[in-house]
């Protein structure tokens, strides 16, 4: 395994520890990831896409995460990237019609936003 490979896969893991502090959801990795049209997390509500870079490359990990929702059979799943940096909070991209009405792109919000947001949606 590669050393990007398990990069990877810890960024997913602490991730998903994220997601069970932060919103009480309790996720795995997917593991099938290697077929090409899955994410990495999925939960009821959210498709997650999780990078664990120094480098930036926004508009290429949010046309993953669009394409792998194509794959799946909830059509309401909401298509997220949960990227950090080093020492840094998690960062989220996600639909700009979730807050905007537009038809197409992403939003950049903070880990305290999301969270505010993500509890709204997962309460309805």
């Amino acid at each position: 395994m590669s050393r990007a490979t398990q990069k990877g896969k810890r960024g997913e893991n602490e991730f998903c520890e994220w997601l069970c502090k932060n919103l009480n959801i309790k996720t795995d990795r997917i593991y099938n990831q290697a077929s090409g049209h899955s994410a990495d997390v999925s939960t009821d509500h959210f498709l997650f896409e999780v990078k664990r870079r120094e480098q930036l490359s926004l508009s290429n990990w949010w046309h993953q995460v669009v394409v792998a929702k194509k794959y799946y059979e909830n059509p309401d799943i909401i298509p997220v990237v949960a990227f950090r940096q080093n020492r840094q909070q998690w960062e989220f991209l996600l639909p700009a019609n979730l807050l905007y009405g537009l038809d197409r792109g992403f939003i950049r919000l903070e880990e305290k936003i999301f969270i505010q947001l993500a509890i709204s949606i997962i309460e309805k």
